[in-house]
């Protein structure tokens, strides 16, 4: 099978070869024009690497405050101490903050006095109002003004389409998307009157869906065009958007802890339509669920979560950032999330993997074959 790589390694192939075709072809022909278009193309490559090469500038953390929501845990708890130990005034948004959570526990006793948790459930537009409140009444001295806001909150659901309630779906929509609409909209005027910046945690996973995931997927790809649009209406006000997609960091964060995982299988068994279950079977959910438990628990998915903390550091403290950070994925994996929409369902590589290595059938399909 031909798969996206090897047909992106063709396409450049097959790109470099008719630029040297038609380089040649201005060498013979037109040589004042050849000497012309190679300095243009060989000034263009070394702007990229001076670029790539020359150390960044970075703004000073002092009298700059910060508000990242989803700090309990995982990204948004090492975020709040990396960023507390530059100088900035960080205001650690946490679910548990006022109910004894761990996470806000340790960002308290473990940071400086500049750091602060504040206490925000996404999805509830009471609280987002009160920390918003809650914020302009702690800003530095002398400043009207939030420097930066990081949306990272988020939740995970695994399921195919039909095992998987509407409920369960507005659930991982509420707070992965309209979660960060809601907090973003709420601390806009904030960040623009500080020509600031929103940095958005999305996912690889917003790119190109594979199967059992299409809640947390679909929530990923919103909050991606959300982010897009806002980057543009945005631009007229000085303020940065700036995208972090983590790639492979189930073991990093505590989105789907052993016990979270088994509460979400627990619900999809309980609440799934009795067609869909006698359809299905319970050999083939339980098959993919474990599946997917292997997955997660796998070597590919990486227990380290300083890569992508690295990446939103730098989104938020340098000069000029990227508009997009990937971080955690290869380059195959990256090329492949492209392309894979464009290529017929057969193709693949889950797909294909699947009939390889002959997984289950559901029970429906095993009686018609």
């Amino acid at each position: 099978m031909m798969k996206p790589l090897h047909l992106f390694y063709c396409a450049s192939l097959l790109g470099l070869t008719t630029i040297s075709g038609l380089l040649l072809l201005l060498y013979h022909c037109a040589p004042v024009l050849y000497y012309l278009c190679t300095g243009i193309l060989l000034g263009s490559v070394g702007y990229c690497v001076v670029l790539y090469l020359v150390p960044k500038s970075r703004v000073s953390g002092e009298g700059k405050a910060v508000f990242i929501t989803g700090c309990d845990s995982g990204f948004g708890f090492g975020l709040a101490k990396r960023l507390d130990s530059l100088g900035f005034t960080v205001f650690a948004g946490c679910l548990l903050a006022d109910s004894g959570g761990e996470g806000s526990k340790k960002l308290r006793a473990e940071c400086s006095s500049r750091l602060s948790t504040v206490q925000i459930d996404v999805t509830d537009d009471g609280q987002v109002q009160a920390a918003v409140r809650q914020v302009k009444g702690r800003l530095p001295k002398g400043s009207k003004c939030l420097y930066a806001l990081v949306n990272n909150a988020g939740v995970w659901q695994p399921g195919e389409i039909e095992w998987v309630s509407m409920a369960a779906y507005r659930r991982v929509m509420e707070v992965n998307a309209f979660g960060t609409v809601r907090v973003t909209k709420a601390f806009l005027p904030l960040i623009r009157r500080a020509k600031g910046r929103v940095v958005n945690i999305t996912s690889e996973a917003g790119l190109h869906s594979p199967p059992t995931i299409s809640p947390y997927h679909m929530s990923k790809s919103a909050a991606e065009f959300f982010s897009d649009t806002l980057r543009h209406e945005m631009y007229k006000w000085g303020v940065k958007v700036v995208i972090v997609q983590p790639g492979s960091f189930g073991q990093a964060t505590d989105i789907a802890l052993p016990a979270v995982y088994n509460r979400l299988v627990e619900n999809l068994r309980n609440n799934m339509e009795e067609a869909v279950k006698e359809d299905y079977g319970m050999e083939y959910f339980d098959f993919k669920m474990e599946q997917m438990r292997s997955g997660l628990n796998s070597e590919a998915q990486g227990k380290d979560p300083t890569p992508a903390i690295d990446a939103m550091v730098d989104a938020v403290t340098l000069t000029t950032p990227a508009h997009r950070y990937l971080v955690g994925s290869s380059f195959e994996d990256y090329i492949n999330k492209i392309w894979l929409g464009y290529f017929p369902t057969r193709w693949t590589d889950y797909t294909e993997r699947s009939e390889k290595e002959g997984d289950p059938k559901p029970a429906m399909l095993q009686k018609n074959m």
